[in-house]
């Protein structure tokens, strides 16, 4: 390993504490994101609303069956742990046999869905978010997500979500993130598929995803491209 590179270790969240603590590390990571700063634009002034916001999501993720939350943490030489530099969301979706030995179930999942839920209806339904949050905003953003889902089929992995730290630049970890889901593709014989920011286009365009429609919204101010990694059709099982 060259000297200059932190040595990482990657991990899959199965705890609410390291959930916490991953929380911690979305926050600084998406800070200055153009659409999260449309998002909770008091985020400076209010940023236990940031905070608010981000830990709704991942409890939110956390909760949904299939999902699996990878984060890398930095490790001493002598295995001493550090902080959360990255971290990325896949989650399987659909109804087949390979689909369901992902989705199992447990209380802390069905506690974190519990929550999730009442905690949307709080902020949301009864619009009590608190200052700082744009709530037109976030309901649009949310929305946007689910109206990707036309574009793809229904047995697939979908990168929800990925993030890395500039203290692990040029490590490469972004893209071993990434790659975690792809093999689970290739071994299943599905495609994966995400919704790209504009800085994020390049990279998954090199790791073979396309295009295949684009979903606008906050009243057109807003776009973004639904994108597929299409499976092999030698490879293909469902």
């Amino acid at each position: 390993m060259e000297p200059n590179k932190p040595a990482l270790k990657i991990v899959r969240i199965s705890s609410r504490e390291q959930l916490e603590e991953l929380v911690d590390f979305i926050c600084d990571a998406f800070m200055e994101d153009d659409l999260f700063c449309a998002m909770v634009p008091g985020r400076h002034e209010h940023p236990e609303a940031a905070r608010s916001m981000w830990r709704m999501t991942l409890v939110e993720e956390y909760g949904r069956k299939g999902s699996v939350l990878l984060a890398a943490r930095l490790q001493g030489e002598n295995g001493e742990v550090g902080d959360f530099v990255a971290c990325a969301v896949w989650c399987r979706c659909g109804n087949s046999d390979l689909a369901r030995s992902w989705q199992g179930d447990n209380w802390n999942k069905r506690i974190a869905r519990i929550e999730a839920a009442w905690t949307m209806f709080y902020c949301f339904s009864l619009r009590q978010a608190g200052p700082g949050i744009a709530l037109d905003a976030c309901i649009a953003a949310g929305a946007a997500a689910e109206q990707a889902y036309k574009f793809y089929p229904d047995e697939r992995w979908r990168l929800s979500l990925i993030a890395t730290s500039p203290k692990c630049q040029r490590t490469g970890i972004g893209k071993r993130l990434v790659q975690w889901g792809l093999d689970r593709c290739e071994e299943e014989g599905v495609p994966a598929t995400l919704e790209s920011s504009v800085s994020g286009r390049p990279l998954y365009e090199k790791m073979g995803f396309r295009e295949v429609g684009i979903v606008s919204f906050y009243e057109g101010k807003w776009s973004m491209p639904a994108m597929l990694r299409p499976v092999e059709e030698d490879k293909k099982t469902v």
